[in-house]
């Protein structure tokens, strides 16, 4: 298996006030994002989903299950 580093960046997002005249605020939130042809190589094309499972230290990526084709409902 191969690694890389990845580091956690800042992302914020602006929050409106609740009140007129408040001020407007930014959240700051932990960001990460995997980009490079290594990730098609490995299977992970553009415009796949991913699913993503997490426990407490470890975020394990995987392509998603393809969505169940459900048939459509006669009219």
């Amino acid at each position: 298996m191969k690694s890389k580093l990845i580091k956690v960046i800042t992302s914020s997002r602006l929050t409106y006030p609740k009140k007129p005249f408040d001020d407007t605020k930014y959240i700051r939130t932990p960001k990460t994002q995997l980009e490079g042809n290594w990730l098609e190589s490995l299977g992970f094309h553009i415009g796949d989903r991913l699913q993503v499972d997490y426990e407490e230290g470890s975020i394990h990526i995987h392509p998603a299950p393809p969505e169940p084709d459900y048939p459509a409902e006669p009219a």
